[in-house]
């Protein structure tokens, strides 16, 4: 049997099929995940370390001056009564005052600009470091021109010489030649050997020497007269050494008796004459070297003498140029600074009472001389203070001067005093398995009668603070490969941005100094 729906069934029924799948789905599909998140805020985030300890009474006080010197005036004596600030003793300060007059004088002068006088002085300065460097500069004219002059005239003296040396060496080869013809013409031994130092040991060097000089005299090359000096200094020991052995053998036995005294005598004289002209060529070759080498030398020093004057020149420009010059600020600043200085070093030779109370001691007297480790004045102070054990992880977040907030145990936490740290010890003390500093901290209010010595003070020390920063908690912070990150919530999406972080804050927080704006929403954990 077949049944026929209705419009209206077939309707309801596919309703009631999507309504299934929905609900199907709703349970059974993946389900968007779920975060703890923060916003990124703006503030004041500040550092602190808790500690704890015992009150002390701190009565002595030992006041040093901060430089060495001769005591010039007490202002108390035992037993006063003083104020904090109260001016006690001060070593001499004619020259501490001297050199304040002396920089507040500077100072206001390079405020005040160069007066007219010490403008012209400066322009007299650089006028007189001109003309000192045109006189360093005529002098290396002169010296140039003086010294080519010298050395000219060296030169042509040398070609004088060098003629002289040639006459003297074609003299030697006549009378060489003379005798190699009269008595060495046939070929024995003594007429072969004479005929080689006629040849070789005479006439061919003095034809190659005969060049040399005709060039340097074409040329007037002061490096071919050189050379021609120093090629007529070797020529002239050739032509020594083969008139000596023609002369030897012109002494044999065979020939002594043939050849005449006098031709043997004009032999010893061109040897004579060949001498002198070596000792004066040799010592013509020495006086160029040294005449070049002094030459050399004196300009050398010339130019010096300029380069010394053009620096003097820039500097006397560069003061006259920093003179007229309106002041820098960078220059008042310095100024300004060894005013300071000035100051600070009087500060030194002072002694000032660092707070109320009164004098037990006064070391030294007026006159006497004393050193910065030397007591000056010891005096009594109602004053206390609080040695407390600080673990490493915190000692490195204080420093000296840091303000404090002080309750006590008996007071309540309602009460508070002001301190400051005042001393920091860098030895380690081992608690426990723990390092702790010792680390001492002043209690301003020393006139309230109810602090006794060895109450138990509860301690607020301020290591740090940082005004209008951004801020996130800690814990939302993550590292990755020693860089810190955050994850950022946008939408259903989770994006990871580095940052860089500043101090840890209390309650958790930490300050960050990059990476992330304000209203961002940071993940610290996901809920599922």
């Amino acid at each position: 049997m077949l049944f026929k729906l209705s419009k209206k069934t077939i309707i309801i029924s596919i309703i009631i099929l999507i309504v299934i799948t929905v609900i199907f789905q709703f349970f059974n599909g993946e389900k968007p995940a779920l975060y703890e998140t923060v916003k990124v805020e703006k503030g004041n985030l500040v550092q602190t370390v808790d500690v704890s300890g015992k009150i002390k009474s701190s009565q002595d006080l030992s006041l040093h001056f901060e430089a060495m010197g001769k005591v010039s005036r007490i202002y108390v004596k035992e037993g006063d009564e003083v104020r904090a600030g109260q001016l006690l003793a001060n070593l001499s300060l004619t020259e501490l005052d001297s050199a304040i007059s002396q920089a507040e004088a500077t100072l206001n002068q390079k405020i005040a600009g160069p007066t007219s006088e010490q403008i012209i002085i400066s322009q007299r300065q650089v006028d007189s470091a001109q003309l000192s460097l045109n006189q360093a500069q005529k002098t290396l004219e002169e010296t140039i021109e003086l010294s080519q002059k010298n050395l000219n005239a060296k030169y042509f003296y040398a070609q004088s010489v060098l003629d002289d040396s040639y006459i003297k060496i074609y003299n030697a080869y006549n009378a060489v030649n003379l005798i190699q013809k009269n008595y060495f013409s046939g070929n024995t031994q003594e007429s072969l050997k004479v005929k080689a130092e006629l040849k070789y040991g005479i006439e061919e060097p003095m034809n190659d020497v005969k060049k040399y000089i005709d060039e340097a005299k074409a040329t007037n090359n002061e490096t071919k007269i050189e050379l021609a000096v120093s090629k007529m200094t070797k020529t002239l020991g050739d032509v020594l050494s083969s008139l000596t052995i023609v002369r030897e053998i012109s002494s044999n036995s065979s020939y002594d008796l043939i050849i005449p005294l006098v031709d043997k005598n004009n032999l010893d004289l061109q040897k004579s004459y060949i001498s002198t002209s070596q000792t004066t060529v040799s010592s013509l070759e020495s006086e160029i070297v040294i005449l070049k080498f002094q030459t050399q030398k004196n300009i050398s020093q010339a130019e010096a003498g300029i380069a010394t004057a053009q620096a003097a020149l820039e500097i006397q420009k560069a003061n006259y140029d920093s003179l007229i010059a309106p002041p820098r600020e960078i220059d008042i600043a310095y100024y300004r600074a060894v005013l300071n200085q000035a100051k600070a070093n009087k500060n030194k030779a002072m002694i000032y009472a660092p707070m109320n109370g009164t004098i037990a001691n006064v070391s030294k007297k007026e006159g006497e001389s004393i050193s910065t480790a030397e007591i000056m004045i010891k005096m009594i102070s109602p004053h206390y203070e609080v040695d407390v054990d600080v673990p490493e992880i915190d000692v490195v977040k204080i420093s000296l001067n840091d303000n404090a907030e002080i309750t006590l145990d008996s007071l309540g936490k309602d009460v508070k005093f002001e301190g400051k740290v005042i001393n920091i010890n860098p030895a380690s003390t081992d608690i426990q398995g723990v390092v702790y500093y010792k680390v001492r901290v002043s209690i301003y209010d020393n006139n309230d009668e109810r602090v006794k010595s060895g109450m138990t003070a509860n301690i607020i020390i301020n290591t740090d603070i940082r005004e209008n920063t951004l801020y996130v908690p800690y814990r939302g912070v993550l590292s990755r490969n020693g860089e810190r990150y955050v994850r950022i919530l946008k939408g259903e999406e989770v994006i990871e941005k580095d940052v860089i972080l500043g101090i840890r804050g209390d309650n958790g927080f930490v300050e960050i100094i990059s990476g992330i704006d304000e209203g961002e929403e940071v993940v610290l954990r996901t809920l599922k």
